[in-house]
């Protein structure tokens, strides 16, 4: 009980902050960015859409933990989901804090650096294309796809005239910012929970008996990150020390697939997504990346070219 209330204790102090960053951005992106400018901002081409939101991480290097209310609001501004999607999956990985943290982690394996960089890229664009290509205008979960019809998404707390003053338009961010905390702070407290358990009951010695097998050893360090649920800007130190047991794909499974799914913001997508379409979002998430992952062990050399290792 001590272990599993300092790792659920942890895991929420380490992401209540980030979560709480992402309610606020996203509240500020609902009421002082109009939807014109997004939609100006962003190439009208799908695959050049989808490359552009990869890169938005490099300006709004923000967690996973607080992606979530952030691509509901993108959603609700009218956003293609694909191109919130691809928002949500890279941001946590192509910015520069990970990157940073990646390369003092891995200061005996530098390049694992571009190994997650570049791989967390491919399968971002792959995931965004294949969504593209498929019916999305009914993937919101009913309670949202009622407040998309609505000016403001919460529409219950909004202050009157709070188009009259900057000082009113403020109060009503803070309306939205606390609606969003309170819709999320609920699932991260299930996902929270349910890492802590995880941690304490599996053993991570489970783990070291599938590092010899390629197979195993990608889809092994990809469940452990599902898992635990540690935040893209810490995770590099804790797989740091399999450096020696496992091999280079499976090092770069647990990178790049924790911070795009775990049991934390799989509980929250829920709270946007419909659940089927959450379904097929996290087998798309895990099939991809396995493949990325599995394709560096299987060909080494070609991933050594592409990662400019020599």
């Amino acid at each position: 009980m001590q272990d599993f209330n300092t790792i659920f204790l942890s895991i929420i102090i380490e992401a209540l902050p980030l979560v709480l960053v992402g309610v606020f951005v996203s509240a500020f992106i609902h009421l002082f960015i109009p939807a014109e400018w997004i939609q100006r901002i962003l190439p009208r081409k799908r695959l050049t859409g989808i490359i552009a939101a990869c890169f938005l991480g490099l300006f709004l290097p923000l967690c996973e933990c607080g992606m979530v209310p952030i691509v509901r609001r993108l959603i609700h501004k009218g956003i293609p989901p694909y191109i919130a999607i691809a928002f949500m999956l890279s941001a946590p990985i192509i910015n520069p804090l990970v990157a940073w943290s990646t390369y003092l982690a891995f200061s005996a394996f530098p390049s694992m650096v571009l190994y997650r960089l570049i791989g967390a890229f491919i399968a971002v664009v792959i995931i965004a294309f294949i969504i593209s290509t498929s019916q999305n205008r009914l993937i919101l979960s009913s309670g949202e796809a009622a407040a998309t019809s609505d000016c403001c998404g919460h529409h219950t707390h909004r202050p009157p005239n709070s188009n009259s003053s900057f000082q009113s338009t403020l109060r009503a961010m803070l309306y939205h910012a606390c609606d969003d905390f309170f819709d999320m702070g609920r699932f991260l407290l299930i996902g929270s929970f349910l890492a802590a358990l995880i941690q304490t009951t599996v053993p991570r010695l489970t783990l070291l008996s599938f590092g010899q097998d390629p197979g195993y050893s990608v889809g092994g360090m990809m469940l452990f990150a599902f898992l635990i649920s540690v935040c893209s800007q810490a995770d590099a130190f804790i797989v740091a020390p399999f450096l020696e047991h496992f091999n280079t794909g499976s090092l770069a499974a647990f990178l790049i697939f924790g911070p795009m799914l775990d049991i934390k913001n799989t509980a929250m997508l829920l709270t946007i997504f419909k659940p089927l379409f959450t379904l097929k979002l996290v087998l798309l998430i895990t099939a991809t990346v396995f493949g990325i992952c599995l394709s560096m062990v299987y060909f080494p050399q070609l991933w050594e070219v592409i990662c400019f290792v020599h």
